[in-house]
């Protein structure tokens, strides 16, 4: 999570909190036990005993010895005699105000974790209440979810920690490995109602996310044995190298990610969006696709071959054609070999193909050999089974076939399938696409750290202002020059003193314009801020006249010595006017580098007239190599003339120099593979 000035609220004695016993508790406490109907205390216990919790429990309450059938002592380390250890998690049932005392000593009794239902922190504007929690979770390294927080579902634990009413599936249900992480207690309440938790693992409602945020529980819940994908509901932006950290472990275990998140509206999300990319994350539009794109990603399987979809019904088939097409799933054409096995067993009325339709006069006996047949053909990845009648057992439920089985209709849904095609296919497109890099993810973490804990340093004698934050154009052009990014051939003549004569500095101008070689473009350049130096801004040296000899620009020279006389005195000092070779034509491409996001970024766009063309920018956070940079600006519109190659070379190194220089915005225009124009602004000193 992050405060209101945008600084993560980090956990104060640890940055990885262990959150393993607070995830599988075998011991309980329920703090602020009562049985007050609707309370929060009462329902955990309710939900606890009705789940079948077999772990020790105890409560504390500071009068009664028995609530709801639950021993109870008058404070914690008496509940903890009770059960006869450290809990591994308190729930904390209790008003604002206690909240800190009993984190405090739960940490020093050495217990897992601890859950906080209590609002009025944070989110009410009590910042300090909230620092108190934070302070007295840390003091012995409590984890602790929260505060108004839904709380914690373990259903392989059978415990659920949570203050609404939760009826978890029977031991006996198949666990599909699919866990919630969310930010709004409201969706997790929708999921656990969802076809009655079938299938979830874990639920975990962060609240304000004061001490465990996203990062800290996608982290242990990616190295939970038993989960194979998790899906995520962010309404925050979460502090960017941890969150890039976390997902490289789930990377690198394997653990498949789905993503519902909000404030797309507030702000500039692209960066967030590029790096969930990165990790394979499948966006989703609502809570209902997320958690069952979530359990295809889980039951699914990687394959780059095409799919194949098998159903009872026309409609359904015409309709999973059309909806893999817009998924760029691409469905198997079955091979005569596959064709002719089909065609011994399906109904004389029914033409093997792909989508195939095997009508409802197919005998149920048959299916799992005609379901066999299609999954053994080698054009072959997954097989998709449209469970349109619940009535038709489903292949692959009862034999050993590796179907996906998807539920046309909500409500219809057999033990296991997914509910919907939209999120199957969903899911299915990303799992076509090679696994997320993790050591990939990593480098970023590692830039986003390096780019945050780098701070720029000037001598104790200079003042830092706009002509330090704000390079001139021709200072950051040799900057790039020295960085091995080619830029226009161009030659620089300082600004003159007030008074000194025009012809001189025209003489000077026009003699490196004769060296340089006509035609050649002339502009002032000085300290300052460019009109937009957003990420997708667009910004270069527009309107430019070509000057073709001397006279022309003496001319010149002369309106521009005017318009430096308009400088303060600490602009002009760094003021000069600058000489360029005409640029060549062809299409603009802008590179920015900047911290806008939740990590560092480049963003990769379309210059001049075509900024505004929809879809004219790809971001790529950073370190950027030269062939991902190359790939970015390939598949912006109208670049097949552009050279790419040139572009992917300077978009990396300008990705490092954001970093190595301590900029917080770097922007390029590039022509023809040379940078025409430049703009910076510098980190703010501490």
């Amino acid at each position: 999570m992050v405060t209101e000035a945008g600084e993560p609220r980090p956990f104060p004695s640890s940055p990885d909190p262990d959150l393993r016993r607070l995830l599988s508790p075998r011991s309980v406490v329920v703090v602020g036990a009562t049985d007050r109907a609707g309370s929060y205390a009462a329902q955990t216990l309710l939900n606890l005993r009705r789940s079948g919790f077999t772990g020790a429990l105890a409560g504390v309450h500071p009068r009664q010895e028995d609530v709801l059938g639950v021993a109870c002592r008058p404070d914690l380390a008496g509940a903890l005699d009770l059960i006869g250890a450290p809990a591994d998690a308190v729930v904390v049932a209790t008003t604002a105000a206690t909240v800190p005392d009993y984190l405090a000593e739960a940490g020093r009794l050495g217990c897992g974790g601890a859950v906080v239902f209590a609002g009025g922190f944070a989110e009410t504007g009590d910042l300090a209440a909230e620092q108190r929690l934070v302070a007295a979770s840390g003091r012995f390294g409590l984890p602790t979810l929260g505060p108004d927080t839904g709380g914690l579902v373990s259903s392989h634990a059978r415990a659920p920690l949570w203050r609404d009413p939760v009826t978890l599936p029977g031991p006996d249900e198949p666990d599909t490995g699919i866990a919630l992480i969310t930010e709004s207690s409201a969706v997790g309440r929708r999921v656990l109602a969802h076809r009655g938790g079938t299938g979830l693992h874990t639920v975990i409602s962060l609240g304000n996310g004061a001490v465990v945020d996203t990062a800290h529980a996608l982290t242990d819940l990616a190295t939970t044995a038993g989960i194979r994908a998790i899906a995520l509901y962010l309404e925050q932006v979460p502090p960017g190298a941890r969150l890039a950290s976390a997902l490289a472990v789930c990377a690198d275990a394997g653990v498949r990610l789905a993503v519902l998140r909000t404030g797309r509206r507030t702000g500039d999300g692209s960066v967030l969006d590029a790096l969930l990319r990165e990790a394979g994350a499948v966006p989703c539009a609502d809570v209902h696709q997320l958690i069952e794109t979530t359990r295809a990603l889980a039951r699914g399987r990687r394959s780059r071959r095409p799919v194949a979809v098998m159903t009872t019904c026309t409609s359904d088939a015409a309709l999973a054609e059309d909806l893999a097409a817009g998924a760029g799933v691409e469905l198997a054409a079955l091979q005569t070999t596959t064709r002719l096995k089909l065609r011994s067993h399906l109904p004389g009325t029914v033409t093997p193909s792909s989508p195939l339709n095997h009508t409802t006069r197919l005998h149920a006996d048959a299916l799992d050999t005609v379901t066999a047949a299609v999954a053994a053909d080698p054009g072959v990845g997954t097989v998709v089974y449209v469970q349109d009648e619940p009535a038709v057992p489903p292949p692959g439920i009862h034999g050993d076939i590796d179907v996906l089985v998807v539920a046309a209709m909500p409500g219809q849904e057999p033990a296991g399938a997914v509910s919907g095609l939209p999120s199957a296919l969903a899911a299915l497109a990303q799992l076509r696409e090679p696994p997320p890099d993790a050591t990939r993810l990593a480098r970023i973490a590692r830039t986003a750290r390096v780019a945050a804990s780098s701070a720029p340093t000037l001598p104790t004698s200079v003042r830092p202002g706009r002509r330090h934050l704000f390079p001139p154009e021709h200072t950051m052009k040799a900057v790039l020059d020295t960085a091995g990014i080619d830029v226009l051939r161009h030659a620089v003549v300082p600004v003159p003193p007030s008074g000194c004569d025009p012809a001189a500095v025209a003489t000077a101008v026009a003699l490196a314009a004769a060296q340089i070689g006509f035609p050649v473009t002339l502009r002032l350049s000085s300290p300052g801020a460019p009109p937009d130096l957003g990420p997708t801004g667009s910004t270069g040296p527009t309107g430019l006249t070509s000057l073709t000899n001397g006279d022309r620009v003496g001319r010149r020279v002369a309106g521009l010595l005017r318009e430096a006389d308009a400088l303060d005195i600490e602009s002009r000092c760094d003021a000069a006017l600058l000489i360029e070779t005409q640029a060549r034509p062809g299409v603009p491409l802008t590179m920015t580098a900047h911290r806008e996001g939740v990590v560092p970024a480049l963003t990769v766009g379309l210059g001049g007239p075509w900024a505004q063309v929809p879809g004219s920018t790809r971001t790529v956070p950073l370190p950027a190599d030269p062939e991902r940079v190359t790939l970015a600006a390939a598949s912006l519109p109208g670049t097949a003339t552009a050279d790419l190659a040139a572009a992917g070379r300077a978009g990396h190194r300008l990705g490092e120099l954001l970093v190595e220089g301590h900029f917080a915005h770097l922007r390029i225009t590039l022509t023809d593979g040379t940078a025409v124009s430049a703009q910076a602004r510098r980190q703010p000193w501490p």
